[in-house]
C-alpha cells in the first residue's frame, strides 16, 4: 500500500521477490545506460519509499562493486541532468526522484537539527540504503531452498562491507544518515493467505495476483492478512548481526531513539560519537527526560557497565578510555539535572527530587552514587553552586538515590565504583 508522504508514522512494507540464487551482484547493468536505469529503480523503488513511506521493493542483493558502479554513475551525472522517474505522475509530469528524496530527507532532518543542509544523494546514501536492502532480502522466502545458509552468509557479508562507513564526522553527517534510516523501526511485512474452495495459497510480502482472488463469491475467497514488524517480529539470521551493528554504528541516532530494544542492546561505543556533538547531545538528553530518566537511565547505565568492562569495545579502541567513560557518566548526570531543571511548581519539584521505591532507576542510581563518592566533578557541573535552589534539589535527589542503593543492596555497587575510578583518571 502506498503511504501518504506527509504521514511520517506510516509503515513501509517489504515487497516483491529476490532471485533464487541470491548472489550479490546485478550483472545486467554493466553498461552505463543499464547502471543509470538501475540507479533510477533503486532510488525510486527503495530509497524514496524508505524515507516517505510506501512499499519497499526488495530485489536482487547488491554487492559492494555494483554499488560502487552506481555511485560512479551518480558522480558522472551532469548537475543539470535530473534523475527522473520513468513513469509519469498522475498530472502527466515526470517526477524528479533525486529531488524528492532530498526534500523528504530534509523535512526529517530539520526536525532534529534546525537549519541543517539538504542531504545529498551520494555514495554514503547508496551504501547505507543498499546495506539495508540486503538485510531485508535475507528473510525473503525467495532465498529459501538448498544452500540458503551460504547465500545468506554472502549477502550478509556484502551488507556489512557496504554499511562500514564508520561513525559520523559531524552533527550534519549524523542527521543526514538518520534522515535516510530513521524510519527503519517502522518497516514491516504484510503476509497474506488466500483461502478458496480448493485450498489456500500464501503470499509473503506481496499482493496476491488478481487471478487468485477472482470470482470471490463463487470460489469462496477469503484473504487473511498479518502485518509483522521487521526488527521485532521477523528479525534476521545470526549471520546478519555484524552488518546490522555496522549500520547502527554508521547511523547512531536511530539507536538513541530505540533505547529499550533487546537485540542488539544499546552500546555506548556506537552512540558516543553523536553525543559528542552538543546539539545532538541536547536532543538525545531531552528525549530521555521525556521517556523517564529512571527507565531510560537504567538502560544507559546497564550499557555503561558493558562498555567500561570491555564487553562493548569502541570500534576505534580495544579498551574504552577513561575520558569516554567519564563523558558517559557526565551525560547520565546531565539527564538528572535536566529532569530537575525543567520540572515546574512545588509538586513537580518534590516529585522530581524523589526516587521511586521500585527497581526502576536502580542501575542509574548505582552509577551516579559511585561517581559522587569517587569525584563530585563527575556528576556536578562547575556553574551550579550547592546552595542554589537547583543545587539543593540535586543534593536531595542524590541522597534519595544513595538511600535506594543501600536499601536494595545492589550487587553492582562495587563494579560501579570501579567504573567511576576509571573515569576519574581523566580528571587528573
Amino acid at each position: 500500500m502506498t503511504v501518504d508522504a506527509a504521514n511520517l508514522l506510516a509503515q513501509g512494507t517489504v515487497d516483491e521477490a529476490i532471485t533464487p540464487d541470491g548472489e550479490p551482484g546485478g550483472g545486467e547493468t554493466s553498461a552505463s545506460g543499464g547502471a543509470q536505469r538501475a540507479l533510477l529503480r533503486f532510488v525510486a523503488r527503495f530509497l524514496l519509499p524508505l524515507v516517505r513511506g510506501g512499499a519497499l521493493h526488495v530485489g536482487r542483493p547488491l554487492g559492494p562493486k555494483f554499488v560502487a558502479r552506481l555511485a560512479a554513475t551518480l558522480a558522472e551525472r551532469s548537475s543539470s541532468t535530473a534523475l527522473v522517474l520513468a513513469a509519469r505522475a498522475p498530472a502527466g509530469r515526470a517526477v524528479d526522484v533525486a529531488t524528492a528524496l532530498s526534500m523528504g530527507r530534509h523535512a526529517a532532518a530539520v526536525r532534529l537539527l534546525p537549519g541543517t543542509r539538504v542531504p545529498a544523494l551520494d555514495e554514503a546514501t547508496l551504501r547505507l540504503g543498499a546495506a539495508l536492502h540486503n538485510l531485508l532480502s535475507l528473510t525473503h522466502p525467495g532465498i529459501e531452498g538448498r544452500g540458503a545458509e551460504g547465500r545468506q552468509a554472502r549477502i550478509a557479508d556484502a551488507a556489512e562491507k557496504l554499511a562500514s562507513l564508520g561513525p559520523p564526522r559531524s552533527a550534519a553527517d549524523a542527521v543526514d544518515r538518520h534522515s535516510l534510516l530513521g524510519r527503519l523501526p517502522d518497516i514491516g511485512r504484510s503476509d497474506r493467505v488466500v483461502h478458496f474452495w480448493l485450498g489456500r495459497r500464501s503470499f509473503v510480502g506481496r499482493l496476491p495476483p488478481r487471478r487468485v482472488t477472482a470470482l470471490p463469491r463463487l470460489r469462496q475467497v477469503r484473504v487473511d492478512t498479518v502485518h509483522r514488524g521487521w526488527l521485532r517480529e521477523i528479525g534476521m539470521p545470526a549471520c546478519a548481526r555484524p552488518a546490522f551493528l555496522a549500520l547502527s554504528a554508521a547511523s547512531p541516532l536511530g539507536e538513541t531513539e530505540d533505547l529499550f530494544r533487546l537485540e542488539p542492546p544499546l552500546a555506548w561505543s556506537r552512540i558516543l560519537p553523536v553525543l559528542r556533538f552538543p546539539a545532538l547531545a541536547r536532543l538525545v538528553a531531552g528525549r530521555i527526560v521525556e521517556q523517564g530518566v529512571d527507565r531510560a537511565g537504567d538502560v544507559l547505565a546497564d550499557a555503561l557497565f558493558r562498555f567500561a568492562s570491555g564487553h562493548d569495545p569502541n570500534p576505534s579502541e580495544s579498551v574504552p578510555g577513561a575520558a569516554a567513560v567519564a563523558f558517559a557518566i557526565r551525560f547520565l548526570a546531565h539527564t538528572v539535572w535536566l529532569d530537575l531543571q525543567f520540572s515546574a511548581g512545588p509538586a513537580a519539584s518534590a516529585s522530581s527530587s524523589a526516587v521511586s521505591d521500585g527497581a526502576a532507576g536502580l542501575d542509574l542510581a548505582v552509577i551516579l552514587v559511585a561517581a559522587q563518592r569517587i569525584s563530585s566533578a563527575l556528576v556536578w557541573p562547575p556553574d551550579v553552586t550547592p546552595d542554589s535552589e537547583l543545587g539543593r534539589r540535586f543534593i536531595d535527589r542524590m541522597t534519595a538515590m544513595a538511600s535506594k542503593v543501600r536499601a536494595r543492596r545492589s550487587p553492582r555497587l562495587d563494579a560501579a565504583v570501579g567504573v567511576a575510578t576509571l573515569a576519574a583518571q581523566s580528571l587528573a
